[in-house]
């Protein structure tokens, strides 16, 4: 699974999603998964994007499913660590380039660069920002869910906002205006939000409140990401000739051909890296996870909870 950071990254966590508690999610499931997720943002970071995957990995790990991450290193911070309910994070050393992003993250998240007013804010801070305004506008041009609209709209503010990616699916269409990504259209979307302020049509902040926490806890989301991986394991893997067919056929008979030419490369450089490097001379990591990993062995009954600022951070 690859976690991309999109316009997220930086952006404090919602308050209105319950912590974990080990031991308190139901294991009902066919059978465990091994689950890599992959992006530049990650902890010692903790923004929107960095606290959906520590939050969604520990649901799933006490689901039986065994969860590394792979990320940057960042400092000093390198190689293989091990976090709350033995969470494997590998921080790789890659440069990073501007605001904590490899190339890859830098060179597509080049169009949501934009003139940062506050600055970074500490998640207790966040609430008394927000609760300044009336309106929360969003202007993202790629976004996979928006963390930030969903603490806007749990502090009671009329969210505007393109529609792109996952936004659509976010929220209800009474709590957000929904404009394409264009000056015009956002501009009417923000007309038509201030008209509903003056004129009183707008819920209480209270009661928006009240709708939106109910929306979203990390136990849901998590179920629901266990199906996701339940249907794509009993799809066949496609062998190399096929899956180029795909790229070119789905993509064009231009961008196609470049697509399968990238991945033909990638693919030799991986043949040429694990010739370089046998898996036989990789020291293996201790498997942490998963119901037969050490640390459900080590912490058969940890009732510890799991919170956005509780982070168990142990060197391998």
């Amino acid at each position: 699974m690859a976690c991309s950071g999109g316009g997220g990254h930086g952006q404090p966590s919602s308050a209105i999603l319950s912590p974990v508690t080990p031991g308190s999610l139901s294991t009902s499931r066919t059978r465990a998964h091994s689950i890599c997720m992959v992006s530049d943002f990650f902890y010692p970071n903790m923004g929107g994007v960095e606290s959906h995957i520590y939050q969604l990995s520990q649901c799933l790990i006490e689901r039986g499913h065994k969860v590394i991450i792979v990320t940057h290193a960042y400092g000093n911070r390198k190689g293989i660590r091990y976090l709350t309910n033995g969470l494997k994070v590998y921080y790789l050393p890659l440069k990073v380039m501007y605001n904590q992003s490899t190339a890859t993250t830098l060179f597509h998240s080049l169009p949501l660069l934009r003139v940062r007013l506050l600055g970074a804010l500490e998640h207790k801070d966040v609430r008394n920002v927000l609760v300044q305004g009336h309106i929360f506008l969003n202007t993202s041009l790629t976004e996979a869910f928006c963390m930030a609209i969903v603490e806007a709209a749990s502090c009671g503010l009329q969210v505007v906002s393109t529609r792109v990616g996952g936004i659509p699916e976010v929220l209800p269409e009474d709590l957000i205006i929904l404009c394409e990504p264009s000056v015009k259209s956002l501009c009417k979307g923000l007309e038509k939000a201030i008209l509903q302020q003056k004129s009183g049509a707008l819920p209480a902040p209270e009661n928006i409140h009240n709708i939106v926490k109910t929306f979203y806890t990390w136990r849901n989301v998590a179920e629901r990401t266990e199906k996701v991986y339940e249907r794509v394991s009993g799809e066949a893997v496609l062998p190399m000739d096929k899956r180029l067919d795909r790229l070119i056929s789905h993509c064009g008979p231009v961008t196609g051909y470049i697509f399968a030419f990238l991945a033909v490369l990638d693919y030799l450089l991986l043949v040429f890296l694990r010739w370089m490097t046998p898996d036989s001379i990789i020291d293996v990591a201790m498997d942490a996870t998963g119901p037969s990993g050490a640390w459900t062995h080590q912490n058969p009954d940890t009732t510890q909870r799991v919170e956005n600022d509780e982070v168990l951070d142990t060197p391998r």
